[in-house]
Order: structure tokens, then sequence, then C-alpha cells
């Protein structure tokens, strides 16, 4: 069967597999989606059912074309056309481009003669964590192929395959954000955990109304302003949680199953309503982040909001 070790993607893989049997192969590809939502696998697999070959470092009909330093430069561009006007050993020769959004310009443009004109042997596949970065003659010439980000439940059953506890399975898909690649990240490492500590030391401080400790909560969450995003959504996780456990909902649902207790007890403390205005001037306050408000006022504003509401 095609694409076994892709987890989701029902639609690029139904789109692959019609192609390959109806023998309507393109001539380039640009595959797009997040980070770590299998767009290299499926490249890979692809470019071996064609190449017929598994092993495709040893298959001089696939080449890869990775970043150097920060960028995808001309000359590495250049380098493909030369090598391009040679033909395969096979049928096809294929081009994958990693990180293809990190082109140059001038690599894009170069490229661009090629993707107008390529031997009929030819595939081009770029993957992209973000095709806006890329002009828009590339993304014209090019069949776009969105990979989605993966189902929770498949990411937590893979987990629980990788002999991870379910609970613990749970909470690492919720915070995966639908990559595969964040989820195993976030199984190895500790300040995932050190973070969801925090987290939980926050949200005690502000529930149980102790102001000097609230104002102070800026200067503690400073040490996760390159992550503020992330960290806001596990305090959003966190209220979710405490309001599950304020209603009749089976408590599978709460995805910090290893702090029940603290939960409950939480919970024990604000109504419903409260809840529900906490975590709308969180989602508040991400908004304003991503809008490259100030990270300390927002938080410090962000607190003493909740305050107000639970005072």
């Amino acid at each position: 069967m095609y694409f076994e070790n892709i987890k989701g993607q029902e639609f690029a893989k139904k789109y692959m597999i019609n192609s390959i049997k109806n023998g309507k192969i393109n001539h380039a590809y640009m595959f797009e989606g997040i980070e770590g939502v299998g767009k290299e696998t499926f490249a890979n697999e692809l470019a071996a059912l064609l190449l017929e070959g598994n092993n495709l470092e040893n298959i001089p009909d696939c080449i890869r074309i990775k970043p150097d330093g920060n960028s995808i430069k001309i000359a590495q561009i250049r380098n493909l056309q030369s090598d391009i006007v040679i033909k395969p050993h096979k049928k096809y020769k294929i081009y994958i481009i990693d990180k293809a959004e990190k082109m140059t310009v001038e690599a894009q443009n170069a490229l661009l003669k090629t993707l107008e004109e390529p031997p009929e042997y030819a595939i081009i596949i770029l993957i992209a964590n973000n095709k806006e970065s890329l002009l828009p003659t590339i993304k014209s010439r090019c069949e776009i192929i969105k990979f989605t980000p993966i189902p929770l439940v498949e990411i937590k059953g893979y987990l629980i395959g990788q002999g991870i506890e379910s609970n613990r399975a749970s909470l690492l898909s919720a915070f995966s954000r639908g990559s595969m690649k964040k989820a195993l990240e976030l199984a190895s490492s500790n300040a995932f955990y050190e973070m969801k500590e925090d987290v939980q030391k926050y949200i005690e401080i502000i529930i149980n109304k102790n102001m000097v400790e609230i104002l102070d909560i800026p200067s503690q969450m400073d040490k996760y302003k390159s992550d503020s995003i992330a960290v806001l959504d596990m305090m959003i996780n966190y209220f979710r949680d405490i309001m599950i456990s304020k209603e009749n909902i089976s408590k599978d649902m709460i995805i910090n199953a290893d702090k029940i207790l603290f939960i409950q007890n939480m919970s024990n403390k604000i109504t419903y309503s409260q809840v529900a205005k906490i975590i709308d001037i969180i989602e508040d306050t991400k908004v304003k982040i991503k809008g490259n408000c100030n990270f300390s006022v927002s938080i410090q504003v962000m607190s003493l909001n909740i305050y107000e509401v639970i005072k």
C-alpha cells in the first residue's frame, strides 16, 4: 500500500495515488503545511516509489537541496540547472527542495526558468512551511498539495504505540498543534514540563488573589517571552480543564489529567462564568502579543484583568 508511514493527510495520499495509477505525474509539486506533518516523509516515499528504490541516499536520480546557512542560494539552483539536463538512469529524476521558502528571490527567479520548461523526466518537489513566502510565479507553476495538521487522536495513538502512557500522550498531542514532530520533541523535553509547572503556579497566584505576587508575574514569565503563545495556550488549557471539572462531562476530556487534584481545587474557587471570562482575557492577550504589543505590559494587564474577574 502507498504512503503507509504517513499519519493523516488522506487528501494528499488519494491525490498522489490516483496520479500514479493514472500516469499523470506533474513536473512540479509544492507540499505546503506546518512543520512536522509528514511533508518530507511523503516526498521521500513518493521519490522511492517513482525511482523504484528504498535507499534514496544511494540513488543518484534523487537530489535533495537544503538551505546553505539561512537560505537557499542562487548558486544551488544553478547547480540544479546544470544537473537537470543530464538524463536519468531510469524514467525519472527527482529534485526535493527542503524549506523552499528560504530560497532567495534570485534563487526563485532562477528556478522559475526551469519550472517553465522542465525536461520530461524531471520532477521538482518544493517542501514549504509557508507558501506565502514564495513568489506568485513560482506557486503558479507548481501543483500545490496542502498538508493539514494531523488529527490529535492519531498523534495520541502513535505516542501510545511508542510506549507513552495514555494521559501523557493526551497532554502531548494537545500541545502538538497537529505536528507529530512537535509532539515527539515535547515528549523528550524537560523544558515543557517545567513550563507546565510554572503555569500552574501563575494560575494559583492569580486565583488565590495574592496581589503582590500577581504584580510579579510578568517578570516571572519573561523567560517564556520567545514562547509566549505556547505558555498562554497552556494557561487556556488549564482553565478549560477547570471548566470541564465543573460540568457533568467525562473526566477523560481533561488534558492535564496528571494535575486533577489541582484542577478540582481551583474549580472550587471560581465560577463557570468567571472561567469563561478568564479564557477570553487570555485569548485577547494572545492577539495583542501576536500584534507585537509589549510582552510585559500585555501580561501585566492580563493578570490584573483576571484578578478583577475573580476578586
